[in-house]
């Protein structure tokens, strides 16, 4: 098979990680009992959480509106759409989705639900997803991951597929989508896995307007 056709058969993850994300907490939110719910704990503040020394040619990714940042490889792209970010391997092999998600409902689900579900409901795919491993995903924040194979629609193509949940304490649930073409990429889908270990959390901020000094 030629690299072109390996490139087509990628499809983008994440853009319909925040309508997975918006359904996964109405499914898990139901509360059979009448006893009112005591008051949360206030939110600690969320500080700046640097991103680790990254390795020769990497450059930093910021995104604002999302609340993060993350180390990118020379030759990768990065993307942001709205809180999301969206990277890709210099091949077009493998394709990276981070979400952040800060309400107090996202960060009260269990790490492993949380992968679980998100895998499951991932969109493009001719058959429903079925997890094939599990575990705990290595971190500076508390992490899972939940792993699948998947045929995208339209294309036939196989891919692997991995969802990661990072969570740092009460602030803010990253959901990350790891898409790798079946047929080859394992070198970038290694690359991927320092990408995501570089995922760091901050207060979100407005964009500077343009033309600001």
């Amino acid at each position: 098979m030629s690299a072109s056709r390996k490139r087509a058969g990628l499809a983008t993850p994440g853009l319909a990680i925040l309508a997975i994300l918006a359904g996964l907490l109405l499914v898990g939110c139901g509360d059979e009992s009448d006893e009112p719910e005591p008051e949360p704990a206030p939110r600690p503040p969320e500080t700046v959480h640097e991103v680790p020394e990254l390795p020769d040619r990497w450059r930093q990714q910021l995104n604002r509106a999302g609340g993060f940042a993350l180390g990118v490889p020379p030759g990768w792209r990065a993307r942001n759409q709205g809180i999301s970010t969206i990277v890709r391997s210099f091949d077009r092999l493998v394709a990276v989705s981070i979400t952040p998600d800060r309400t107090r409902e996202a960060n009260e689900v269990a790490l492993p639900d949380f992968a679980t579900r998100a895998l499951v409901a991932l969109p493009g795919f001719e058959d429903d997803l079925s997890p094939r491993g599990e575990g705990r995903y290595d971190h500076r924040y508390a992490g899972f991951e939940a792993r699948a194979r998947g045929t995208a629609t339209g294309t036939g193509f196989e891919q692997r597929l991995r969802v990661v949940v990072l969570r740092r304490g009460r602030l803010v649930t990253f959901t990350v989508v790891i898409a790798a073409n079946a047929d080859g990429g394992r070198a970038s889908e290694r690359i991927a896995d320092r990408v995501v270990r570089t995922i760091r959390s901050r207060p979100v901020t407005r964009s500077p307007a343009r033309g600001a000094g």
